[in-house]
């Protein structure tokens, strides 16, 4: 395929964009940059309309997911699910310095049950309240917010839309299990010294060494009292612990009958759906929802989409190559884990999973190759923590912080991130080589 310059250059001028705004703080928001994009996209001939709609189409299941999560997370905000775990997690802080450690982990594990572009949203006004209360700077929490959501997503296949690509596209059987089975050891070592190496090096940033935090009252994880008048009240809080119980046991039912599995954007829409019909603020969970965000991803495939028939996909393939499957184990799993960890910081991890996904099934990679999978979307996910442009979650966040008066800058994010990601990304490949 030649390339066809004005696409690539719609591509380029699109993620310089988005580029220039983190480092400059001005320029239009990203949602609006990818909009403008995708239109641009169009209008130069990368894309005919009715390309872009199949595009679109093709990504329905991760609009459906996205949609359905974003429910379940306005609505568990809305009953003041998370404000009560920050406080549960600040309670459980003696010092300052805790602070990171904690929230990384506790932030981590909740992002592998809900998608973190959504996470992020709600989270950011909670850690913005948690450092008002402390006295202490809230650039660094924020960084630790957007670390967690990111590892923590690591661990299933509707934790994040490059997953989600990925166990659909890729042929894997029951993505769910074979996710948890592979990615919990790595991802839990990740969340705890990733959480270490945060508390060491933002001890300085926070407040003197041995400070202690403000007194928060110790809650409870799970509050006693009237339980059948706090699920009337706010339903999302069994709903959503039954939507992830039907999605594991959706699979372990495959497995031992062969029944074929409900997918994971079905279970999660039902489940959303439940939340509105039986919900009383049904009309303020649905305003909760930031909207915009699937307008972001609406762009983001359009105009990476545009950029590939463009002849992107050769420039990558060739920047980024990747061994075939007959290669040895160690150096395919290396090729595939290096080329997911630098690839997003061109395109974003999202729609480099969508590039790579028919490049490997060219290579000859198939539903057997779980642990290339599993590469491309553990190390994909894991690149979101080198550059802000890495993930759709970083750009979501910068833009939530920004509009409640905080501004995150780049350098200070690849500060951290840089060794946080050489942490996970070698506990992830050591522990697909070993599993392979």
């Amino acid at each position: 395929m030649g390339l066809y310059v004005p696409a690539l250059a719609v591509f380029a001028g699109t993620f310089v964009a988005l580029i220039a705004r983190q480092l400059s703080g001005r320029g239009p928001r990203p949602w609006m940059a990818l909009g403008a994009g995708g239109l641009a996209m169009i209008a130069v001939g990368g894309l005919s309309p009715v390309g872009a709609v199949q595009v679109l189409l093709s990504n329905g299941p991760i609009f459906l997911l996205l949609a359905a999560l974003f429910v379940f997370v306005a609505a568990l905000d809305l009953n003041g699910s998370f404000e009560h775990l920050a406080r549960w997690i600040v309670g459980r802080a003696r010092r300052i310095e805790d602070l990171p450690f904690l929230l990384f982990v506790g932030f981590g594990l909740v992002s592998a049950l809900l998608v973190n572009d959504a996470l992020v949203l709600v989270g950011v006004p909670v850690i913005l309240a948690v450092a008002r209360r402390q006295g202490i700077p809230p650039v660094p929490l924020l960084l630790v917010l957007a670390y967690a959501v990111t590892v923590g997503s690591v661990l299933t296949p509707f934790a994040n839309p490059q997953n989600l690509l990925v166990a659909l596209d890729s042929g894997m059987p029951q993505p769910i299990t074979t996710f948890l089975r592979y990615l919990l050891l790595p991802t839990v070592a990740s969340l705890l010294l990733g959480g270490l190496y945060l508390r060491w090096a933002m001890r300085r940033e926070l407040r003197p060494s041995g400070t202690p935090v403000a007194p928060v009252p110790r809650v409870p994880l799970f509050p006693s009292g009237d339980w059948a008048a706090r699920i009337r009240r706010a339903p999302s809080v069994v709903v959503f612990p039954a939507v992830l119980i039907a999605l594991v046991g959706s699979e372990l039912l495959t497995g031992l009958t062969g029944v074929p599995s409900v997918p994971i954007q079905d279970v999660a829409l039902a489940g959303a759906a439940i939340v509105l019909v039986v919900s009383s603020a049904r009309v303020r969970i649905v305003r909760r929802v930031d909207w915009t965000i699937l307008l972001l991803f609406a762009g983001l495939f359009v105009v990476v989409a545009g950029g590939v028939a463009g002849g992107l996909l050769g420039g990558l393939s060739a920047v980024l190559p990747i061994a075939g499957p007959g290669a040895a184990s160690l150096p395919g799993l290396g090729s595939v884990t290096l080329a997911s960890l630098l690839g997003p910081q061109l395109v974003s991890n999202v729609p480099f999973v969508a590039i790579e996904i028919p490049l490997l099934h060219g290579l000859g990679y198939g539903a057997g190759s779980t642990t290339t999978w599993l590469a491309l979307a553990g190390a994909s996910t894991l690149a979101g923590n080198i550059t802000l442009l890495g993930a759709a979650s970083n750009l979501i966040l910068v833009e939530r912080a920004e509009s409640l008066g905080v501004r995150v800058r780049l350098a200070s994010f690849v500060r951290y991130g840089l060794p946080l990601t050489a942490i996970a990304a070698t506990l992830l490949f050591v522990c697909l080589w070993l599993g392979a």
